[in-house]
């Protein structure tokens, strides 16, 4: 693979992930189940999302309880094997392929 084509991919994978960031994940929010208000709480509490695992932040204690209630009372059909998780492996899955098959070494 030359070095333009090679720049080019990288480039092209880079701008793919702020894509991803700014407007596919958050189209996403509205279409997970349970996303929404999870995302609510955490901006009501000023949870930052980067730092909830890393830092031992006094919100975090309540987020995490929120988040194992959320996810509890939530329907069952949300669990398992539905079209959604099969189709998340499946786009993961191509992104790996892809991402091992054009990115340069």
């Amino acid at each position: 693979m030359g070095k333009k084509k090679g720049w080019a991919v990288l480039l092209l994978s880079l701008f793919l992930v702020y894509l991803f960031g700014v407007s596919i994940g958050p189209w996403l929010q509205h279409h997970i189940p349970g996303m929404d208000a999870i995302v609510t709480v955490m901006e009501a509490n000023d949870i930052d999302g980067g730092a909830y695992y890393y830092t031992e932040i006094e919100g975090a204690a309540e987020g995490h309880a929120y988040l194992e209630q959320s996810l509890q009372t939530l329907a069952p059909e949300h669990y398992g094997l539905t079209l959604p998780f099969a189709a998340g492996v499946v786009i993961c899955l191509c992104i790996l392929y892809f991402g091992f098959r054009f990115l340069p070494c």
